[in-house]
This record gives C-alpha cells, sequence and structure tokens, in this order.
C-alpha cells in the first residue's frame, strides 16, 4: 500500500459521506474515468522517467488498463484533494464484493493491511483453501497447514489455525462472500475481454439482452439487470458489472478495444479470439491453446480449467483487472 493510500485510509473520509446517494450511474462513470486517468498517470510517469515530457492530450493507444485496484490506487494518488464522496465511492466500489483471497503459511498481522502476504490474487475457483494452494505454488511455497478461512473487512483470508487472530468466525472454505461458482463465472464473463463483456461493442439494449442471457444460462434467476445513463455519439458502447451482488449494471461508454488497449495484452486477445471462439476445441487443447498465449507475457493470475460437459465447445474468459486472469470452460470431447 502506498502511503497516499495509507494516508487516504487513515483520513477515511467514506465514514462522513452519504454512500446512498451515490447511485449506480455515478459508479459506473467514475469507474470509466479512474479507467482513463489512472491509464494517463502510468503513461505520464514512463514518460517522466525516461526524460520526456508527458504530453497534454494522450492519444487513443495510451488507455493502457492498469486493473481495479491498480487504476483506482493511481487515479486517487492523482486527485487526492478531491476525496470526499468520490472516495466513499471508490471504497464502497471495492466492498461491494469480495475481489480474492490472501493466503498465509505463517500469519502476520499486517496482512489485515495487505502487506507481507506470501500470496493473494483475485478467486479462481471460489474455494479458498484450493486457490490458495493454487497461488502458493506459483510463488514457491508449501500449502497453509492446517488451514482455517475467515473474512475480515472484505478480504478471504487462509492461515494457519494455531497462528490466526483469536477474534476470527471461521467458514467453510467455500463459503466466502460472492464466491460462489456462478457469481464467479458471471463476473469473469462480464469482464471478459476475447467474447465477453468487454469483447465487443454492444448499445446498452444489446448488453442488456446479452447479460440476460447470461443470467439465465447461469442459473441466476434472482438476479436483475439495471441500465443507466445515457447513451451518447461519445459513449455508443456499453460497459457490464456486477460489483453488487444480484445486479448487473450496464452503461454507455466507449469502444472496449480502445478503453483496454494495451500492447502486451492485445496480441493475446487477439490470438484467443481466433484459436478459441473462432474454433470449436475441448477444454484441454483450448487449456493448452491459452497456456501458450500468455507464455510471453512476464506475470499472469493462474489460468483456471472448469469442465463442463453441457458445452458444445471450450470458451475462455480474459479478464485484466491487475494482471490477466484467464478462466477455460467447457467439455472434455467435441463432434
Amino acid at each position: 500500500m502506498t502511503d497516499v493510500m495509507k494516508q487516504l485510509q487513515a483520513a477515511d473520509p467514506a465514514r462522513r459521506a452519504n454512500l446512498e446517494s451515490v447511485d449506480a450511474a455515478t459508479f459506473a462513470a467514475l469507474r470509466e474515468e479512474i479507467t482513463v486517468t489512472g491509464t494517463q498517470l502510468y503513461v505520464a510517469a514512463a514518460q517522466t522517467a525516461n526524460g520526456r515530457t508527458p504530453s497534454a492530450t494522450p492519444p487513443t493507444t495510451r488507455r493502457m488498463r492498469l486493473g481495479r485496484r491498480g487504476a483506482i490506487a493511481a487515479g486517487l494518488a492523482g486527485v487526492l484533494a478531491g476525496g470526499g464522496v468520490a472516495y466513499a465511492a471508490i471504497q464502497a466500489y471495492f466492498g461491494a464484493d469480495t475481489e480474492g483471497v490472501t493466503c498465509m503459511t505463517a500469519w502476520k498481522d499486517s496482512a489485515l493491511e495487505g502487506l507481507h502476504v506470501d500470496a493473494s490474487g483475485p478467486w479462481l475457483t471460489g474455494d479458498a483453501i484450493a486457490d490458495c494452494t493454487t497461488m502458493l505454488a506459483e510463488a514457491g511455497l508449501p500449502p497453509v497447514e492446517d488451514p482455517v478461512v475467515f473474512e475480515h473487512d472484505g478480504t478471504v483470508y487462509v492461515a494457519p489455525a494455531d497462528q490466526a487472530p483469536h477474534w476470527i468466525d471461521p467458514i467453510a472454505s467455500a463459503a466466502g462472500p460472492a464466491v460462489d461458482a456462478a457469481t464467479i463465472e458471471l463476473r469473469s464473463s462480464l469482464a471478459d475481454r476475447i467474447d465477453g463483456g468487454n469483447g465487443t461493442c454492444r448499445s446498452v439494449d444489446e448488453a442488456a439482452a446479452w447479460a440476460q442471457s447470461e443470467l439465465d444460462r447461469l442459473g441466476l434467476a434472482d438476479w436483475t439487470v439495471n441500465a443507466v445513463g445515457t447513451p451518447s455519439a461519445d459513449h455508443p458502447c456499453s460497459s457490464l458489472s456486477a460489483e453488487e451482488v444480484g445486479t448487473v449494471v450496464i452503461a454507455p461508454s466507449i469502444e472496449p478495444d480502445a478503453l483496454y488497449h494495451s500492447p502486451d495484452v492485445d496480441p493475446v486477445v487477439d490470438d484467443l479470439r481466433r484459436d478459441i471462439a473462432g474454433e470449436c476445441l475441448p477444454v484441454e487443447q483450448a487449456r493448452s491453446v491459452v497456456d501458450e498465449a500468455l507464455a510471453s507475457l512476464e506475470h499472469h493470475w493462474p489460468t483456471t480449467t472448469v469442465v463442463d460437459e453441457s458445452a458444445q465447445c471450450a470458451r475462455a474468459d480474459l479478464a485484466v483487472g491487475g494482471s490477466l486472469q484467464v478462466t477455460v470452460y467447457g467439455p472434455t470431447s467435441v463432434g
């Protein structure tokens, strides 16, 4: 956590703001503005480090996706003086769901502040112990011995049972907030850059129909689709999110391939659109395609394979958020 973010956390302006007055349209607009602002700050910093003067008007190619946490941290660092309701809205945006799991082979209280953790990342399957085992292995560490799972301040932790804080209320490994398999897949699909929610330019009406079809496919009958904002010539497309459990929010946006443009990620998106979305593969073959496409990247979250025998062909959901995460769903055989 940066010094700036620590200052914001200590000030905690969320306590003084009326979050009920911040509607879904505001959250959607804030998300897009932070994505772009974070991108501009990132590139400006890179230009300065290289001895160049940052340009005042960034071209489209500068809309590099930093990820939800990265972009918001960068955006907040640039608008620290703004504080107030904007920061409170961002805090609620984070707090509306659990983004992932933190894994500790030996407990340290600093982990509650996101410091000195052994491994952490987004949900892979929704099973905290299984996901921690995968993430720790990626970090070259063994699984947590005699693990206990607990939730604190919107984050799920896995730690040795005999070292965890005395005040915890243990939960089942797959019982963290909003991490059931269908919800994970929905969020993955909405964020997908290949052919999902961020895969093409859909109007708000088209996105609403597509989102409802995803809810139907995943059996999320209690969920609703809420379209907010007014489309315009500058925002003819849509963005989709499910930060609050039970609601898919759709708002006007720019072309996804422009908003989420990244020189490193775009070739991967193109490869997977061609070799998975454009073909009909069994799940393991599709996983091999993904592994090959990701091989050139310096970092990405562990790829997850989920067997879905109800599917005719494999599909891959590629989400960008702090890093790259791909989940492959599909049958063991096709044809």
